[in-house]
């Protein structure tokens, strides 16, 4: 029997059949605006856990809710370049951005390697923890010397933080 005459006799399944399929209108609705609700709390959330970080580091607490602009002044506080966003479109990269940050980010605020593991693996809940718990901003000097090891003066605390005056 050839596949000809069996499709003829009903044994196989016509190849031309064609399925519609509609989309209901206000699922789609929902789904935006799911989507746009969530997007919002993300970046309400976000914003408030940098806006400790900022105000401790003496930057506008507002920068914190603004998307981009946000990780630009982390950036800087960091002491990392300004510039290093452009690696935050580049999708291998920003790994490497991410690993950066949490590195300096430990370290500007004094804190050592397991912080900085945190900060990669749950940014959000540490940069709460650091906004809003007794971590002081050491200053973006702080980020030369190796995780833990900054001398621990900065802004608000006794005496007064050089650049140069710790050598190694």
């Amino acid at each position: 029997m050839t596949p000809t005459s069996a499709l003829a006799l009903g044994m196989l399944p016509a190849m031309t059949t064609t399925t519609t399929t509609t989309t209901d209108p206000a699922a789609v609705a929902g789904a935006a605006i799911g989507g746009i609700l969530s997007l919002v709390i993300a970046l309400l959330i976000t914003g408030f856990a940098l806006r400790g970080m900022f105000k401790k580091a003496g930057e506008p607490g507002w920068a914190a809710f603004v998307p981009l602009y946000n990780i630009i002044v982390l950036l800087r506080i960091s002491g990392l370049s300004p510039w290093l966003v452009l690696l935050a479109f580049i999708p291998v990269l920003q790994i490497v951005l991410a690993v950066l940050l949490a590195i300096n980010v430990a370290k500007v605020f004094g804190k050592g390697a397991g912080t900085a593991v945190l900060i990669f693996f749950f940014a959000v809940i540490m940069y709460f923890v650091l906004s809003y718990g007794s971590a002081r901003y050491l200053g973006r000097e702080a980020a030369r010397y190796p995780l833990g090891q900054a001398p621990q003066q900065g802004p608000g605390a006794a005496g007064s933080y050089k650049a140069d005056q710790y050598q190694s």
